[in-house]
């Protein structure tokens, strides 16, 4: 879902998650900070196929005394 080699230099902040979201959904803004924020969607690439799934076998962890 990330776009490949891509590095956004761009500085975030919690806002921009809450502008992403309204942006995405078409949703009014909250507040005048994420209003203001970054949506961080040149982060995205919602047009590539989706990735195989990577599945990891459980493990046991150390048992604690």
């Amino acid at each position: 879902m990330g776009t490949a080699r891509y590095i956004d230099s761009r500085i975030y902040e919690f806002s921009s998650v809450l502008k992403f979201i309204e942006t995405v959904f078409d949703l009014p803004a909250l507040t005048d900070r994420d209003r203001r924020s970054s949506d961080m969607l040149d982060a995205f690439d919602f047009l590539q196929r989706p990735l195989v799934p990577l599945l990891l076998e459980p493990r046991e962890g150390p048992k604690s005394e």
